[in-house]
């Protein structure tokens, strides 16, 4: 990287000259009117204002890739100009074939480039958007009697005024329009400024005038690097390094900018269907990163989160099928809800992404369909498919799945696809086995669990992980004195043995929330003696005592059974 400095007027100049862009990864201009002036003002006190950072490119590369490139705005209008304009592209080649690109600095060099060459023009409060009148053009201007004291938070007075507001100059003040220092030599200043404003004998006046354009125009305050890279997806990573103002994005969030450049609405499209189906049901966490993959898969695109996926054709085609995808998108979470997925239990949200592109291609759930895919969420989570090359695994499963769109999803018919690190859809009895051992109540006990309990309403009632023999059961004032079967009085190392065993699948159930609530703490010996409590219970073993002395082989038996209906289910 070159490291380079320049003056404020100088790098002013290259912007009006078309030199400096900014990419579709940045943001909207966000600054207000007091960092403005705060910037100002550390530059009039020598204060560092941060480096900057450019992307050095060859127009002949930005026109062949199709990047998008903005313009800086200039006139700033809360109402009229508030998004910066794109740049007419493709550029013209010649002489000057490279441009530079804002990776860090958009908001500090935007507001520069307002305050000494454009205007702002803010809404008023308590006027109507519709009417112009509520947004006067000001410009910055700078009070030439103002200067550093003990009391004052600014030490030197910008401020944005009409032209009207700024001719009312007072003894304490007098206001100079701050963009029009650019025009001068120092050597100008006296003849051409201070001696025509009647300010040769204003010390104070004087002084500041010459320090502006010192600060301005004289000394190279810019400090920049220069980035040389063919692919603006390499200068991403360098951008979500070096970009630290503000909110910090990730690498998904400013590739999304990308989209909008090409798609006006797509923001606020894809922000209120994330929004829709974070809502279903119990809630859920979908985020951008989703959306962006699915309308990849589903339109046979390659599944790979850059730049230069999403070029124009691309985002067209996207857009053209945008109530489709929506619609597969809806139903598709429509479908995890009514399996009882929630964020409180979702691991993989790009698991999700399969089900979606069958739902796209075949049109619609069916009851077979569905018992399917709920076995196929479940082992894509629990198996962790995609815990490592996400896009390979989506692009395997896309594979398989669009050579059979119209029939019935079969779990099976993805057994043979082989992911990253040997791991496959398909479970083994000693996988199925070792389950029991695996996992401690969480989600992963609550997905095999929904697969033992298929038939519960999840999306009318809340169900809830219940611990068969309760949780508190096992408290040392309860469990210290217990006799095993074998007349012993049970010991330190089984104490601690059961309550790690308390939380395992075995001593799980699926329970509806004011049902799990009503039965809280009671024994389990207690609870089976409501004949409705031991008729609608499943998996209990039988010929078995319930009470808690007997939890080995009340764990080892209820093991067995769950353990069948899993093998039966899952090898079938």
């Amino acid at each position: 990287m070159a490291y380079e400095k320049k003056s404020i007027r100088a790098i002013l100049n290259e912007i009006n000259i078309r030199k400096i862009y900014l990419p579709a990864i940045q943001r909207k201009y966000v600054w207000r009117d007091e960092q403005i002036t705060r910037l100002m003002d550390s530059i009039m006190m020598g204060y560092p204002i941060g480096t900057f950072l450019f992307w050095k490119v060859k127009k002949k590369t930005v026109n062949q890739k199709e990047y998008s490139m903005y313009e800086f705005i200039k006139d700033y209008h809360d109402r009229d100009m508030y998004k910066n304009p794109p740049a007419p592209q493709p550029f013209l080649t010649g002489t000057e074939d490279d441009i530079l690109a804002v990776l860090d600095g958009q908001q500090r060099l935007t507001s520069l480039y307002i305050a000494l060459q454009g205007s702002m023009s803010r809404k008023l409060p308590n006027k109507r958007w519709k009417n112009d009148d509520a947004f006067p053009k000001k410009e910055l201007y700078f009070n030439l009697r103002s200067g550093k004291t003990d009391n004052e938070e600014f030490s030197y007075e910008f401020k944005f005024l009409t032209k009207e507001r700024a001719s009312e100059n007072k003894e304490n003040a007098f206001w100079y329009r701050a963009k029009d220092i650019l025009r001068y030599t120092a050597e100008d200043l006296f003849t051409e400024v201070i001696a025509p404003l009647g300010l040769a004998a204003d010390k104070i006046a004087t002084k500041n005038l010459f320090l502006l354009h010192k600060k301005l125009v004289s000394e190279e305050i810019i400090h920049y690097f220069e980035v040389e890279k063919d692919s603006i997806d390499d200068v991403l990573d360098i951008f979500v390094r070096v970009n630290s103002g503000g909110t910090i994005l990730s690498k998904t969030d400013l590739l999304f900018s990308t989209i909008v450049s090409h798609w006006d609405s797509a923001r606020e499209e894809i922000d209120l269907l994330i929004s829709e189906i974070n809502r279903k049901g119990e809630g859920f966490k979908f985020t951008n990163d989703f959306i962006m993959r699915t309308c990849l898969c589903l339109l046979d695109m390659p599944i790979s989160l850059k730049v230069e996926t999403f070029k124009r054709e691309s985002v067209l085609k996207i857009q053209e099928n945008w109530e489709a995808i929506q619609s597969a998108v809806r139903d598709t979470v429509d479908l995890l809800s009514e399996f009882g997925f929630s964020s409180e239990n979702m691991i993989s949200y790009v698991a999700v992404i399969p089900m979606v592109y069958y739902r796209f291609w075949h049109g619609s759930f069916e009851a077979t369909s569905k018992a399917e895919l709920r076995k196929y969420i479940v082992i894509a989570q629990v198996k962790q498919i995609f815990g490592a090359a996400t896009n390979s695994a989506l692009t395997s499963l896309r594979d398989v799945l669009k050579k059979s769109p119209k029939e019935p999803f079969r779990i099976s018919a993805l057994y043979d696809i082989r992911f990253t690190g040997s791991r496959t859809l398909r479970f083994t009895e000693e996988e199925i086995d070792a389950l029991f051992d695996s996992y401690e109540i969480g989600a992963y006990t609550f997905m095999i669990l929904s697969l033992l309990y298929p038939n519960l309403k999840y999306s009318q009632m809340g169900f809830h992980q219940d611990h068969m023999h309760p949780h508190t059961g096992f408290e040392e004032k309860k469990i210290q004195n217990l006799i095993l079967p074998n007349g012993q009085v049970i010991d330190e190392n089984t104490k601690e043995e059961w309550r790690r065993r308390r939380n395992t699948l075995a001593n799980l159930q699926l329970l509806e929330g004011r049902e799990n609530e009503a039965k809280n703490s009671i024994p389990l010996i207690d609870w089976l003696k409501a004949p409705e409590n031991k008729e609608n219970v499943r998996y209990l073993p039988q010929n078995v005592s319930y009470e808690l002395s007997h939890f080995e082989e009340f764990m080892e038996k209820r093991q067995e059974i769950m353990s069948r209906a899993l093998k039966k289910l899952l090898l079938s």
